[in-house]
């Protein structure tokens, strides 16, 4: 007669064994950051009366430096 002790070659989950999610990682932060941009230069040039399409210009230079620092200055890596 043999007995098994109910695990099936896993180990099972401890409650200890989770990590806590620890908030948005610095990619999240670039990627939310290109929309703020643009929303805010479009609100800030109704207001102040600058023409739209320099505002976009502004703005768009200001995604593309996020987006470089993003890709090339602190590029993704993988954890673990």
């Amino acid at each position: 007669m043999s007995t098994r002790s109910g695990k099936t070659g896993r180990q099972r989950e401890q409650p200890g064994d989770r990590v806590a999610n620890p908030g948005p990682t610095r990619d999240d932060l670039v990627l939310a950051l290109i929309p703020v941009v643009f929303l805010t230069t479009v609100l800030l040039a109704e207001l102040v009366g600058i023409p739209l399409r320099t505002a976009l210009i502004g703005a768009s230079l200001v995604g593309t430096v996020a987006v470089a620092d993003a890709l090339f200055l602190n590029p993704p890596t993988r954890r673990g």
